[in-house]
């Protein structure tokens, strides 16, 4: 029986970031949090405290079994006791990787996070919670990350508890942890055959989140995150203004379907007049959304009617976090939004170099990219003209692209500035292909005028 909320199943290597990205996602979803692999931490402790040896024993078992292990708000609970910061120490993490081999931990843990998980609606993470623990999850990451990555962020991870480490030291630890993990006999560490993987070496743990909510926005699986809820006052809209712009400017569109027709997709395109948004949202099948400075929110009636047609605001000049988290929250909900990269209008016949954010949200979350031209919107209303003039306008959709994650620093502003490049190219070239195709047919029709 399909569960009203999925299963989110994350799994990886030590040091991949799993933890952290777990536990976000889990916020950010309003999910419960099961985190398997501090459950095993748990139960280590508490055979240390006992003073029985890591192997197997019926007094191991008989300790194991009448251990009370629970998981409230995240954190792991031994026999009532909140354990989940006493066990992050790296003797605990060593013993830990002995005890998930033996049968009589595995007989009695996962069972309870099965049943944790059961009712859906819940983050797992660990090293087998797609694989053993829950092999049916509607959703699977396996997120990894390179050797080099992994000893940065555990030492990082020392020096906050205020312990120093080697980095060679380090990266032996993590090797033979690998080592460990992926070639026990019991649930070894493997990634799922159907699961999404993320490599986290350049993301920080917002981005790896960004890109997993993007994902299952895709996916359509999770409540919440998409399809986006539909707007009847933008269906009854859109089929007016449509309708008038087809009278007023003869309205056409060409490419239509190289959009998707679910989850999220985002639809750059030139700006050369206020006609555009109107006219690229009548010529798209599905809903979109929108950015629109927000000085025009102040506009009474008109700033409440336009954010009912899914306009949202953006501040002019400079960075916006609350419009880049807007835009972001779009797209992990499945949803289509329109961005023009160019930031303001700029004449018909010439390209402005793209303003950065498109490229941002681009990188940051692999959505699909759908190219748009917007011919004859910059002759039919241009800047400075109070009253639009009845000139055709046609709107070309490219064929969708991706672009890949971005690494940190310096690779990171590369990686934007390559990707405003690419979609202005993009557009230019459905501009050529629309020039080349309007002159063909004016010399069609000068041929066929003469004979």
């Amino acid at each position: 029986m399909r569960r009203r909320k999925p299963i989110i199943a994350i799994d990886g290597p030590a040091g991949a970031g799993k933890s952290t990205v777990a536990r976000l996602l889990a916020a950010r979803l309003g999910y419960r949090l099961v985190p398997t692999g501090t459950m095993y931490r748990a139960v280590a402790l508490a055979l240390r405290r006992a003073g029985i040896a890591p192997r197997e024993s019926p007094e191991l078992r008989r300790l194991v079994e009448s251990l009370a292990l629970t998981v409230v708000d995240g954190r792991v609970l031994l026999n009532e006791e909140d354990v989940t910061d006493l066990v992050r120490s790296e003797e605990i993490a060593r013993a830990t990787s002995d005890i998930t081999t033996l049968a009589a931990v595995r007989d009695t843990v996962t069972p309870l996070q099965r049943r944790a998980a059961a009712r859906g609606g819940v983050v797992l993470e660990g090293r087998d919670t797609g694989t053993v623990v829950c092999p049916d999850a509607e959703i699977k990451f396996f997120v990894t990350a390179s050797l080099d990555a992994r000893t940065r962020r555990r030492r990082a991870e020392l020096r906050a508890q205020g312990r120093e480490a080697s980095l060679d030291s380090l990266r032996t630890e993590i090797l033979v942890r690998d080592a460990q993990d992926t070639t026990r006999v019991l649930a070894p560490l493997r990634r799922a055959p159907d699961a999404i993987e993320i490599d986290t070496s350049e993301l920080t743990a917002e981005e790896v989140v960004t890109r997993m909510l993007a994902v299952m926005a895709e996916r359509r699986s999770l409540p919440g995150t998409g399809p986006m809820q539909s707007s009847r006052l933008y269906d009854v809209f859109r089929m007016a203004a449509t309708a008038l712009l087809r009278v007023l400017f003869r309205l056409e569109w060409r490419g239509r379907e190289h959009i998707p027709a679910e989850g999220p997709v985002l639809l750059v395109a030139n700006h050369a007049s206020l006609l555009d948004p109107p006219v690229v949202g009548g010529s798209t099948p599905r809903q979109l959304y929108f950015l629109a400075k927000e000085q025009l929110f102040g506009i009474p009636v008109f700033g409440s009617l336009i954010w009912a047609l899914n306009a949202r605001p953006v501040k002019r000049g400079g960075s916006d976090p609350t419009a880049l988290r807007a835009a972001l929250r779009v797209l992990e909900q499945g949803g289509a939004l329109l961005i023009f990269p160019e930031g303001s209008r700029s004449t018909q016949a010439e390209l402005r170099p793209a303003k950065p954010g498109a490229a941002m949200l681009a990188v940051m979350t692999g959505v699909p990219v759908v190219p748009v031209y917007v011919s004859g919107s910059g002759q039919a209303w241009p800047p400075g003209r109070w009253l639009p003039r009845p000139t055709k306008i046609r709107v070309t959709f490219g064929a969708p692209f991706r672009f890949a994650a971005a690494g940190r620093g310096d690779e990171r502003k590369q990686a934007y500035e390559q990707a405003s490049r690419e979609m202005m190219a993009a557009i230019a070239h459905l501009k050529d292909t629309v020039t080349a195709r309007t002159e063909a047919r004016a010399q069609l029709s000068a041929v066929r005028g003469k004979s």
